[in-house]
């Protein structure tokens, strides 16, 4: 019989992680090829009519395989999409059910490699799935069904924030006063704690709680905005158009490019409506190779590789690892659209609405803990949107006097999350 253990787990908008507790000690779950994350997605195969998940649903997309590739569903919580369902191998699924099966695919992967019984969990969450009061509790109970009927019988809440913190919690020296910033995929989360314990405490009980805030706006948020501004155009958005009924000049509409460039609803651009207003489009527009790009990704379904482009490019500027300070934007897609260079310069204009949005939360919570910004002493940063120079420089400056800690961008909150299993 399987022992029976506790588990952290990480569903992120991107990536997701799971570790579990054996013999008191909290433990990373490692995937195939010893990976401990997995992308946050699905495909679905046309070949073997099955679903697919995490770095295997990846794989076949990349590699072209024939089917229907699926990413941030957690964006969908908190959104009126939860309800709603998808196509996939011709017949409808509802994304309530995808989103159980992920749940079910990690749960089952760490059972099997680890012959262990998965039933109490602590989950993370972000601070706010919605800005709406009402839809943000809807979100929550809507995942705790879900990882319910994934499996996990005894579920507690943790605010993603918090668990970082937790794991951060012994590379601070003596802190009084500290900042969390959870910046993922799909939200941007800030705690405010007060040490409250040395290193012989407990590691959840060496901090009180003074103020949680967050917002929504994360990763892919920043993915949409670049495509906006780098991609969309190329394909039309910004161009003009005759109308059917008159001498009338209007601009294209933004609808279509709005879905285009937001992972969760890509799949809703592909519609028979939106082929037919197009093709009158194309028809009758002023730069008609524009809108001739636009019906080759519809045709070819090319939207989640280009949103795979634009991630791409906001890595490797957050990695810094490209020549003369920016990254280049090709489209092998599109052979005759222009290459785009994108410097952090570029990147910080395109973004910066974003950024403020951040700084603002940022003073918010110190707000709502009532300190000051020049009595933070400590900040940890946390989230693979942190990498990026521009949105870790919006949040630093915010508190001057702040001393670093170091903390793992991926696996911090699955960490802070498995170590709060442990009790």
């Amino acid at each position: 019989m399987a022992e029976p253990v506790a588990a952290g787990l990480d569903f992120g908008t991107s990536n997701s992680a799971i570790g579990f507790v054996r013999g008191g000690q909290a433990t990373l779950h490692r995937f195939e090829h010893g990976r401990t994350l997995v992308p946050s997605a699905l495909f679905y195969s046309d070949d073997e009519n099955r679903l697919l998940f995490g770095t295997e649903a990846e794989t076949c997309f990349l590699a072209d395989d024939e089917g229907r590739y699926l990413r941030a569903l957690k964006s969908i919580l908190g959104t009126s999409l939860t309800e709603e369902q998808t196509i996939l191998g011709g017949r409808p699924w509802p994304f309530r059910q995808l989103l159980k099966r992920f749940v079910e695919f990690l749960k089952q992967d760490v059972e099997r490699r680890e012959a262990v019984a998965l039933s109490t969990l602590v989950a993370g969450r972000p601070v706010r799935f919605s800005d709406d009061d009402a839809r943000d509790a809807e979100a929550e109970t809507y995942l705790r069904e879900i990882l319910r009927d994934a499996g996990f019988a005894d579920i507690r809440f943790l605010y993603e924030p918090i668990a970082a913190l937790l794991d951060a919690s012994d590379g601070m020296e003596s802190p009084n006063l500290v900042l969390v910033a959870d910046i993922g995929g799909g939200t941007s989360d800030f705690t405010v704690a007060r040490a409250q314990g040395d290193r012989s405490v407990a590691p959840g009980e060496r901090f009180q709680i003074l103020a949680n805030h967050g917002v929504h706006i994360g990763g892919t948020d920043l993915d949409r905005r670049i495509s906006l501004e780098v991609v969309m155009p190329l394909l039309g958005l910004g161009s003009e158009t005759r109308s059917l009924t008159s001498d009338e000049i209007l601009p294209v509409p933004a609808s279509y490019f709005g879905d285009l460039a937001s992972w969760h609803k890509i799949h809703l651009f592909y519609s028979r409506k939106n082929r037919a207003e197009i093709g009158d489009i194309h028809r009758l527009a002023l730069e008609p190779e524009k809108i001739d790009r636009l019906l080759q990704v519809m045709d070819n379904r090319l939207g989640h590789r280009l949103a795979a482009r634009v991630e791409d490019l906001k890595i490797r500027l957050g990695s810094g690892d490209v020549q003369g300070g920016a990254a280049s934007m090709e489209l092998p897609e599109l052979p005759d659209a222009a290459v785009a260079l994108v410097d952090n310069s570029r990147l910080r204009h395109t973004i910066r609405h974003e950024l403020e949005t951040l700084r603002r939360a940022v003073g918010r919570t110190l707000a709502i803990a009532g300190v000051r910004s020049a009595e933070i002493d400590h900040i940890v940063l946390t989230g693979g949107t942190t990498l990026l120079p521009a949105v870790r420089d919006a949040v630093a400056t915010c508190v001057p006097n702040a001393a670093l800690v170091p903390s793992d961008p991926f696996c911090a909150v699955v960490n802070g999350l498995t170590k709060a299993a442990v009790t």
